[in-house]
C-alpha cells in the first residue's frame, strides 16, 4: 500500500510550531541572523514550508527576512511591548466585565482544566507547555465573550505576547507560578460574578507581565 504523504498544509503549519519552540525554548535568540537552510537541517524539513512558515512569522513581527542577509530574529523595543500591553489591557479587561455577567459553569470549568494544565507543567519546569497554557487562559476568556473580531484581533497578537513571555520567564522564572496563581484570582472572582475585583485582578496581572519584561 502506497504511504500518504502528511498534506502541504499540515507540513507548513509543523515548520511554524517547530520554529516557534525554538524561539521558545532559547534555541534561537533576538538579535541572531539564521538562513533556510539551517533550519531546514535542524528540523529536517525542505525549505518549501520552513518557507511558509518564516513568513508567517514575519507577519507577527517575530522575524524579518532579508534577501541577502538570511532571516533575522527581532528583539522587543520598550514601544512595542508598551503597546502590546496596552492592547491587552483594553480587550481583556473589556473581556472580564462582559464574561462576569455571562460565565456559565462548563466555561468555568473548561479555564480551570487549563488552569490545572498550566500547574502541571509549571512542576514540571517546562518552559515551553507551561507558557502555551498561560496564552490558552487569556484566549478562551476571549473566546468566551463571542466577539468574533475581537478574538481574532486578539489572536493576532497572541505569538507576540508568547514570544515576549518566555523572555519574562526565562529572566524571572519565579513569574511562572505567579502568573499561575493570579490566574487563579481572576478565575475565583469571575465566577463569583465579583466584576470590578476580576477586572482589577486582571490589570494587576497584566502590570506585573509588562514590569517584569521591562525590568528584565
Amino acid at each position: 500500500m502506497k504511504k500518504t504523504q502528511p498534506k502541504r498544509g499540515f507540513l507548513k503549519d509543523h515548520a511554524y510550531e517547530m520554529i516557534k519552540k525554538l524561539l521558545m525554548n532559547g534555541d534561537l535568540s533576538p538579535g541572531e541572523f539564521l538562513s533556510e537552510g539551517y533550519l531546514s537541517e535542524q528540523l529536517g524539513m525542505s525549505r518549501t514550508p520552513i518557507r511558509s512558515a518564516l513568513q508567517r512569522l514575519e507577519y507577527e513581527g517575530i522575524v524579518r527576512i532579508h534577501p541577502k542577509q538570511g532571516i533575522y530574529i527581532c528583539d522587543t523595543s520598550v514601544q512595542q511591548v508598551n503597546e502590546v500591553y496596552e492592547i491587552r489591557m483594553v480587550l481583556e479587561t473589556f473581556a472580564i466585565r462582559k464574561l462576569s455577567h455571562t460565565i456559565e459553569q462548563h466555561q468555568v470549568q473548561e479555564l480551570k482544566s487549563i488552569l490545572n494544565q498550566q500547574y502541571e507543567q509549571i512542576k514540571n519546569q517546562d518552559l515551553y507547555l507551561s507558557l502555551k497554557y498561560d496564552t490558552a487562559f487569556h484566549l478562551k476568556i476571549m473566546e468566551f465573550i463571542g466577539n468574533e473580531q475581537m478574538f481574532e484581533m486578539f489572536k493576532s497578537i497572541e505569538e507576540k505576547l508568547s514570544f515576549y513571555g518566555k523572555k519574562v520567564l526565562t529572566k524571572k522564572v519565579e513569574r511562572l507560578k505567579e502568573t499561575y496563581e493570579e490566574h487563579l484570582l481572576i478565575l475565583t472572582e469571575l465566577e463569583k460574578g465579583n466584576t470590578e475585583n476580576a477586572v482589577h485582578h486582571m490589570e494587576e496581572h497584566l502590570q506585573k507581565g509588562r514590569k517584569t519584561l521591562l525590568d528584565s
